[in-house]
């Protein structure tokens, strides 16, 4: 449900939480917060601030305390800085926007959870996030998709690939996305614990059953697009935070609110 603007001002005010605290204890991961303007820049180097509605974005700094900023060295495929409704976020295209950073090194755990404010505007196949240039093919790594059958995907791989596929959210339509992973567990969906608005959404699909175990592992990041070359995200990016560690229910819930605060989704 969407709320009014006052009420959304209300209810980011009245909130104490802040993901920096998923972090304090030196939890490795990345947050990307596109409301923070000054945490946006032109170009890669982050020497051009972002200033307005409309510019692009070559350069989002990672608040998690990690150092893992994501960049876009080329001009055509920078997402935008975008402001409607009181809102902010980053838009990608559906056709070659994307970020990355080097390095979000998560080795040092079995466990991440994620949080992402997302709006899709098509149900075509897309990357929305990703650890490592393809899941399917690389230990350690996650991904977050948009799926073709109106839904949404996560994968995850130890030596093998689990997946599990959402019933059906259509296009265009805003979620807030929070996923536990845990690669010591030995069935898909012990491993990969989606929720969607607060809610645990109905399965449409289980693939494979244990991801092999280990730890994940140190990848680079794409936002938007699968190695920064195909299954490009059409959509809009409100909030990413991972953190390399287990989350309590409480915390979950918690990151959940704070991420539909930026969505104008009350949780």
């Amino acid at each position: 449900m969407y709320i009014g603007i006052s009420t959304l001002r209300s209810l980011n005010q009245g909130s104490s939480f802040s993901p920096a605290s998923l972090f304090a204890s030196g939890e490795k991961g990345a947050w990307y917060d596109p409301s923070d303007i000054t945490t946006l820049f032109q170009d890669a180097a982050g020497t051009i601030p972002v200033t307005a509605s409309g510019q692009p974005v070559g350069r989002i700094l990672d608040k998690s305390g990690n150092g893992a900023h994501a960049t876009q060295s080329t001009d055509s495929a920078r997402p935008t800085y975008t402001v409607s409704g009181g809102l902010s976020y980053l838009l990608f295209d559906g056709s070659d926007d994307w970020l990355t950073a080097s390095s979000v090194n998560l080795s040092a755990t079995n466990k991440v959870t994620f949080w992402a404010g997302v709006r899709k505007l098509t149900d075509s196949f897309q990357i929305i996030c990703e650890t490592s240039t393809n899941t399917n093919e690389q230990a350690g790594s996650f991904a977050f998709w948009v799926h073709p059958s109106f839904a949404y995907y996560y994968t995850m791989r130890g030596s093998e690939t689990v997946a599990l596929i959402l019933s059906t959210f259509t296009a265009p339509i805003t979620n807030v996305h929070s996923c536990s992973l845990d690669l010591s567990q030995s069935t898909t969906i012990t491993e990969i614990v989606p929720r969607v608005n607060a809610a645990t959404p109905t399965l449409a699909t289980v693939g494979g059953t244990q991801a092999g175990g280990g730890n994940f592992e140190n990848h680079a990041l794409y936002i938007g697009r699968r190695a920064g070359n195909q299954i490009s995200f059409n959509g809009q990016l409100h909030q990413l935070i991972i953190r390399g560690a287990a989350s309590s229910a409480g915390t979950i819930s918690l990151g959940e609110k704070f991420v539909g605060g930026k969505c104008g989704i009350a949780l």
